[in-house]
């Protein structure tokens, strides 16, 4: 009898511990004093104060919702956090099963605040020991943006852009390759030329949907690498742009940066030395690019092509091109043309270039800048073109040219 009940009383208190559960979201019992919350705004000015990483050994929280989620695959072991106050990355060290709109408490201490190519972030978080999950489907309102009022301050916040489209050489094309599964940026545009990249993972579960072609709105968080804004989706309907496509700026060259061949430009020298540069001279007060052989007692035979990087007009139906231009001195005038056969290199004369009628400077003595008119490149609508500024001058005359502020509307 007494053998019996020992086994007894043993059988019922493993059936006692079996029956317990673990309460996994419960919070600590503890009160916290306001003294151990910290916004996110304090913990990025924290991290900028110091400018390196920040062990946290503190008992300190910080609360927010879950802006972004590695549901998608677009981010992993990431997620980001957006309060009241600002937004930030946070790392964690293993992937999680927190959603968007999640709010959560994260015990700071053992984490590190960090930066990485400029991107603060809260590091070394365990969702086991360090997250408190509060409640779940807290929607977040993004912030409505342009793509010119987009600052590093953003970063980490969620953003709506309205009235954009990707690049007309962007499409047709998926958000990245999903194949080799590569991540690639997609630039997006507005309507007056503004543009900034979406980077995408090859890993996202969407990375081999194509593109929209249309003009319309999409979510992001705006992110940075190394000083540089990027846009991260979080989810591909998110993106609504089946509007109507703006005009839109293909290219705009206004030579601001001092460098004639920057963003694709290229010369080809044919004949002389005597080539394209920048000059700020007359008192301009921006750099503009100019031509002249001249050699002070003299003139050398020269020519010389300005020639655009290439253009793509595959989904314009009246691409259309402006510059401004000043010249002085007798000489050839300077021609302006484009070509679909061009390759891109070597001698242009190989290729096959049709005439365009600019309104050019006529007073070989006063510099004055002269509106070229708008210059209709709608017969090379569906193409892939490259324009062209040829100078020519002989041993015996030669004109001075300059140019400036050249617009390529789609």
């Amino acid at each position: 009898m007494r053998r019996y009940s020992v086994l007894y009383i043993v059988f019922l208190t493993v059936l006692g511990l079996s029956s317990c559960k673990k309460e996994l979201d419960t919070p600590p019992p503890n009160v916290l004093n306001s003294s151990d919350i910290l916004t996110i705004d304090s913990l990025r000015n924290w991290q900028q104060s110091v400018g390196g990483a920040i062990s946290i050994q503190d008992s300190l929280s910080v609360f927010g919702i879950v802006t972004m989620d590695e549901t998608n695959g677009n981010i992993y072991k990431n997620a980001y956090l957006q309060d009241h106050t600002g937004a930030i990355n946070v790392r964690f060290t293993s992937s999680t099963d927190l959603v968007e709109g999640d709010s959560i408490r994260i015990s700071l201490y053992g984490t590190v605040l960090n930066e990485f190519s400029g991107v603060i972030q809260l590091d070394s978080v365990d969702e086991e020991i360090n997250v408190i999950h509060r409640s779940s489907g807290h929607s977040m309102t993004p912030e409505i943006k342009t793509i010119s009022d987009i600052t590093l301050d953003d970063e980490s916040h969620l953003i709506k852009i309205e009235n954009v489209q990707f690049l007309n050489s962007e499409l047709p094309n998926t958000w990245a390759d999903a194949v080799n599964q590569f991540a690639q940026n997609r630039t997006i545009e507005d309507c007056d030329g503004n543009q900034m990249y979406i980077r995408t993972s090859g890993f996202a579960d969407f990375a081999g949907t194509e593109l929209p072609e249309g003009n319309g709105s999409v979510v992001c968080i705006v992110s940075e690498y190394n000083g540089e804004l990027q846009l991260i989706l979080r989810s591909v309907e998110e993106a609504q742009m089946s509007g109507d496509r703006c005009a839109g700026q293909i290219l705009v060259k206004n030579f601001d940066d001092d460098n004639v061949i920057s963003e694709g430009w290229t010369i080809q020298q044919v004949t002389g030395t005597d080539t394209w540069e920048t000059s700020s001279a007359g008192g301009a007060p921006t750099p503009y690019a100019v031509i002249s052989n001249w050699n002070g007692s003299g003139n050398n035979e020269c020519e010389s092509w300005l020639i655009s990087p290439e253009l793509d007009f595959s989904l314009s139906t009246s691409p259309s091109m402006s510059f401004v231009n000043a010249y002085n001195y007798g000489g050839p005038v300077l021609e302006v043309l484009v070509s679909s056969d061009y390759t891109g290199t070597g001698d242009p004369n190989a290729a096959t270039w049709t005439a365009l009628s600019p309104t050019l400077d006529t007073n070989a003595s006063t510099w004055e800048w002269t509106e070229s008119g708008s210059l209709d490149l709608s017969a090379f609508a569906g193409s892939t073109v490259f324009i062209a500024f040829k100078y020519t001058g002989s041993s015996s005359d030669g004109s001075t040219w300059e140019i400036d502020d050249i617009e390529i509307n789609g």
